[in-house]
């Protein structure tokens, strides 16, 4: 994963794929539907953090379907 400025920055860098342009997220997008819906991210400095990452991260799954629903860029090949 590569995170840009903008949409603009990552289609200039010499390293773009158009064929990937559709996976194009933005940040702020990606981080509402996967980072801030899970405690999985907030909790890992939490002495009990073992022992819960499992229930941290119950419905991961789901939410990158979500993310990957408008692109096929997101889905696993």
């Amino acid at each position: 994963m590569n995170l840009f400025r903008s949409e603009e920055h990552a289609r200039r860098w010499a390293g773009f794929d158009p064929m990937s342009a559709e996976g194009i997220l933005p940040a702020a997008q990606l981080h509402e539907k996967l980072f801030a819906r899970f405690g999985r991210y907030s909790e890992r400095l939490a002495p009990d953090y073992l022992l819960r990452v499992a229930d941290l991260s119950a419905g991961v799954p789901e939410a990158l379907a979500e993310v990957s629903a408008s692109s096929t860029f997101w889905k696993p090949r």
